[in-house]
């Protein structure tokens, strides 16, 4: 077991573990969490990247070894590689998503987060870190506690937003504190005790509309900041973005995204994107 039984406790009414002095705060407030809920299932872009995952989880992860999904929020993509076979386990300290991971059918879920002693060193074979490290203040501390909980060899697969010249008010609101490049998080992980297995951007044909829409159209005034909109707005915005695509737009950006899995499937780099994906196994001692 990965968990340290002094720190959980298993609630029987909603099936799942809980830490018993979680006291962490999160990104996204419950309704946000279910915002998103209603937005995961019918979107493009958690489908387009839970797929680009699983297909790197295929290479490189061991179906039938425990995979902890670190603050995988509702569960969308855990859910996905559980049908695909994987044995997960979710770790996240919203109750909310808790409680939607478990509608989803996750199997193993704990509503805490991962502090020094709540997870067990060296009990865990394979992590999931999914846009979760741009929102972690202290990037180095953060991956030096993952690597403590890792076996020896262990695996991490971690997706992280791409170029801080991306960066819009939209990151502000999702309480990022930075965007990255390849070179800047090869270089964190190999500090904090890790060596670098793959590496790539991916959603490359993303990085010019975001450039030009979110990123200029912010600057020349045009698009309100997203502190300014309002939740109507916000709902309008978002539904935009990750809804499913039709037409000559899904067409043109499946060409897309069969090229550049392609480029994924053979290991090769894709020079540029909006985000990142880096596998990294734990040093030896």
């Amino acid at each position: 077991m990965f968990l340290n039984k002094n720190k959980w406790v298993f609630d029987k009414e909603h099936s799942f573990y809980t830490d018993s002095e979680n006291t962490v705060s999160t990104a996204f407030s419950a309704d946000q969490q279910n915002g998103l809920l209603a937005l995961e299932d019918d979107s493009w872009w958690f489908s387009y990247r839970a797929q680009v995952i699983i297909g790197k989880m295929d290479r490189f992860f061991d179906r039938s070894k425990l995979t902890l999904d670190i603050g995988g929020g509702n569960g969308y993509t855990s859910g996905r590689a559980q049908k695909e076979g994987y044995r997960i386990g979710l770790v996240e300290p919203s109750w909310s998503a808790c409680m939607n991971a478990k509608r989803r059918g996750i199997e193993t879920v704990c509503c805490g987060s991962v502090t020094d002693d709540s997870i067990l060193d060296s009990s865990v074979d394979q992590m999931l870190l999914l846009d979760v490290l741009e929102h972690i203040k202290d990037d180095r501390s953060f991956l030096r506690l993952l690597r403590k909980k890792l076996k020896r060899k262990g695996l991490i697969l971690i997706t992280v937003p791409a170029f801080m010249c991306l960066w819009s008010s939209e990151d502000d609101e999702a309480g990022h504190f930075r965007r990255y490049r390849i070179r800047e998080i090869s270089s964190l992980l190999r500090e904090c005790g890790f060596r670098i297995r793959y590496k790539s951007y991916f959603m490359s044909f993303l990085f010019v509309p975001i450039l030009l829409i979110r990123v200029m159209l912010e600057k020349l005034g045009i698009l309100k900041p997203q502190q300014e909109r309002s939740s109507e707005e916000k709902e309008k915005i978002a539904k935009s973005q990750f809804r499913s695509r039709k037409g000559i737009v899904d067409i043109a950006l499946g060409i897309f995204e069969r090229f550049e899995a392609k480029l994924m499937e053979k290991n090769d780099l894709v020079p540029f994107g909006s985000s990142i994906i880096i596998i990294a196994q734990k040093n030896k001692e």
